[in-house]
């Protein structure tokens, strides 16, 4: 037995030696095969994911640069009709304004007024009393053109025109001879005025009993008038001169 006991303890410690040193060696190669195996995919997946940050980082730039030229492009339309909508109403008033001052054509409804001289009354008197005939009396003078002129005017009249000449703030009447001056231009009876407005205003000013067009009916002249809805009226072909007036500084 003691025989026995004594070779077993001979072959179990190289035995147990053998055996640590092959499970060191196991875990040793187990280790390294893990770690070659393990360390390039953590470093794939290092790589991703910082890649994909980046592209992410690059993607939030590129939205945030296409949110401001959105921006950029919206407050551009909007200016842009602003100006559009600005450079309209600076034409409308334009237009306006050439109207009155007599630089274009104007057209609308109105009044067609004739004027005329008294030729029947005229010769009858003349017949009558020769001695006393006075032609004047008979005639459309300037100063009956200007009165039926203003009174329109203030009935509101937009724009005005006698045979053919534009009636603007510098238009003047005057008689030369057997004719009259508007514009510097010899006109001749009859007198067709024309005037855009407001039809009725216009028509209740002339059946006042104080205008001129009325006091020329009740004094026998062959006056006439009629409504239009559609008038033509010719741009005034002189030019505005101003030696003295200027622009006010700063208007």
């Amino acid at each position: 037995m003691k025989t026995g006991r004594q070779t077993f303890n001979k072959w179990q410690l190289p035995l147990t030696l053998v055996l640590f040193l092959s499970g060191l060696l196991l875990v040793m190669a187990l280790r390294s095969l893990a770690a070659s195996d393990s360390n390039p995919t953590r470093l794939q997946n290092d790589n991703l994911v910082n890649l994909i940050k980046t592209q992410e980082r690059e993607i939030a730039g590129i939205q945030a640069d296409i949110s401001a030229r959105r921006n950029l492009i919206n407050n551009s339309r909007l200016t842009s009709a602003s100006g559009k909508q600005a450079l309209v109403s600076l034409q409308s008033q334009i237009q306006q304004l050439d109207i009155v001052a007599g630089y274009t054509e104007a057209k609308g409804p109105g009044l067609l007024i004739s004027l005329d001289d008294n030729r029947k009354d005229a010769e009858a008197a003349q017949a009558r009393n020769p001695a006393q005939f006075k032609p004047d009396d008979f005639l459309i003078h300037d100063r009956n053109l200007l009165y039926v002129v203003n009174d329109l005017r203030a009935a509101g009249a937009e724009a005005i025109s006698v045979n053919d000449q534009r009636v603007v703030a510098s238009t003047e009447f005057r008689c030369a001879g057997n004719t009259i001056l508007v514009n510097t231009t010899r006109l001749a009876p009859p007198y067709i005025i024309r005037a855009i407005g407001n039809q009725n205003s216009l028509t209740r000013t002339l059946d006042l009993p104080e205008s001129e067009f009325n006091i020329l009916k009740m004094s026998g002249f062959p006056v006439s008038v009629e409504s239009s809805p559609a008038l033509l009226l010719p741009a005034y072909k002189g030019s505005y001169q101003f030696s003295f007036a200027t622009p006010k500084a700063g208007s």
